[in-house]
């Protein structure tokens, strides 16, 4: 198996756990905020969508980000997405509709599988300067996976700690 195919089926993979993770999520589950210093679903799910469409769209290919051109703080009620730049407090005090966000989960999705498709070898060489420092391609990649992949174990945790479903392995 070539790198482009295992970044392929990985990207797969993390997609169905977070589907999983979001199965059957009723607007209270999605809403509800934890006690302590954890961050409601909603927050968490805005979050790392928002980031796969900055790393992918913005840090690798140079274009904006698919929640700009798509007028998506609109359509959500999300001024800021909460990432780097602060944003937390914001939407963790929010009452957030699920349906938008899970179109716009639809519309970054089908963004990183148009750069997928385009992906040579090397394009996954090629350096972008990221938060870090400058990176490749194909690390970016696997930052956008394992950060997909910690967040959607958040969101299953915070969904069985409501009595709900939780990822099952």
């Amino acid at each position: 198996m070539d790198t482009i195919e295992f970044i392929r089926q990985m990207v797969a993979a993390v997609r169905r756990q977070t589907d999983e993770a979001m199965k059957d999520m009723t607007v209270e589950q999605f809403n509800w905020t934890p006690p302590g210093t954890a961050n409601p679903i909603s927050a968490i799910f805005v979050h790392f969508l928002n980031s796969e469409d900055a790393f992918v769209q913005t840090l690798m290919q140079g274009k904006p980000k698919q929640w700009d051109e798509g007028g998506w703080a609109e359509k959500t009620g999300v001024l800021v997405p909460p990432g780097y730049s602060g944003g937390w407090e914001e939407v963790k005090n929010m009452t957030l509709a699920l349906e938008p966000l899970l179109a716009y989960q639809q519309v970054v999705r089908a963004a990183t599988d148009s750069y997928l498709d385009k992906l040579t070898p090397d394009e996954l060489e090629r350096m972008v300067e990221s938060r870090r420092g400058e990176r490749s391609v194909a690390s970016m990649f696997i930052h956008v996976i394992n950060h997909a992949l910690v967040h959607s174990g958040e969101i299953g945790a915070l969904k069985g700690i409501q009595a709900g479903k939780d990822l099952q392995a």
